[in-house]
């Protein structure tokens, strides 16, 4: 699907239909923005024909590469972003956010901009929805409008790492409140695979982004788009410097499991050794007891058998009294 968006600075921004009269009444005061969603063959065919592309960009439209990519044809350039779509798991729990890979290219020519997409992709219609009267974006250059975008894009890093975050800090509060669960080590474990899909995801970009800053790219635009790409350069390294943080704040919840797991493991012991030593005074009562020598306390019968019982088991409560306030069990 097609859309054509004219942003005019000294008129009214509004959807208009692509055709060749639009290309023609674009000026220094107007821009025009082509978003077009899915790869359709006769759509992209169209594009080329009315922007009079060459065919590598086509073949690189219709069959996108796997890393992303930047080259520069002379009267537009041309590169590829991976964006982040948001799908919910089966379960629907916005904690368990799927985020999905999606592939977006930008070309940039000298009064307008095309986005070229696999599925939805929620920042730009986010940036759509921002305008709620005539704006001034006519007046931007397409390579300054594109830096705007991608500024765009790389929030959606921030807000997919900013979900993790919240996520894992839901998970070390189940941690201290309650003992570590199995289940609590499944979610650290997804949470480590989320964030190594981000790590890559924006690894596979970094050519981009440095390559949009380079001497040779930096001469095609004024200076003022210049410099939005080299703060562009510096937010693309806080994203991954948040993505990395987010992963030592995953190995911090691992660690947390280990300790709590190791704690949960000696109170057992505790437990298990308090119970050996009850038993062990137990079997040495009985033993004493069962020797083969007569005394006067072994010819009382029953009332002397509940008298040991009743010792016993008093000395038992007062060590497990003890025990309880010393925090052994």
């Amino acid at each position: 699907m097609i859309q054509a968006f004219l942003y005019n600075a000294d008129g009214h921004d509004r959807e208009v239909d692509l055709d060749e009269q639009c290309l023609a009444g674009l000026d220094e005061r107007t821009l025009l923005w082509v978003d077009v969603s899915g790869r359709n063959r006769d759509e992209v065919e169209h594009l080329a024909g009315l922007f009079s592309l060459d065919r590598g960009s086509v073949r690189e439209l219709l069959n996108p590469q796997e890393a992303p990519y930047l080259d520069n044809y002379g009267e537009y350039f041309q590169f590829d972003v991976i964006g982040l779509s948001r799908g919910e798991n089966g379960n629907g729990d916005r904690a368990l956010t799927k985020w999905r890979p999606v592939h977006l290219d930008f070309l940039i020519g000298p009064r307008w901009i095309i986005t070229v997409h696999d599925g939805e992709l929620p920042f730009l219609q986010a940036f759509r929805d921002q305008g709620k009267g005539e704006t001034v974006i006519g007046a931007l250059s397409p390579p300054a409008l594109a830096a705007s975008l991608l500024d765009w894009h790389l929030s959606a890093y921030f807000e997919a790492v900013s979900e993790l975050e919240e996520f894992l800090d839901r998970i070390d509060e189940a941690m201290l409140a309650h003992s570590a669960r199995r289940s609590l080590l499944a979610g650290v474990v997804g949470m480590r695979r989320k964030v190594s899909e981000l790590r890559h995801f924006l690894n596979q970009q970094r050519p981009v982004f440095y390559g949009l800053s380079r001497p040779d790219f930096a001469q095609i635009f004024e200076s003022e788009a210049a410099a939005h790409y080299q703060s562009l350069e510096r937010r693309f390294e806080r994203a991954v410097d948040a993505v990395d943080h987010a992963r030592e704040l995953v190995n911090g919840s691992f660690e947390l499991f280990t300790t709590r797991t190791a704690e949960a493991t000696n109170d057992l012991v505790r437990r298990l050794t308090f119970v050996t030593v009850m038993l062990g005074v137990i079997g040495a009562v009985a033993g004493v007891f069962g020797m083969n020598f007569e005394t006067p306390y072994t010819q009382t019968g029953v009332i002397g058998f509940w008298v040991v019982i009743s010792a016993l088991g008093t000395f038992i409560g007062i060590a497990a009294g003890v025990a309880r306030r010393r925090g052994w069990i």
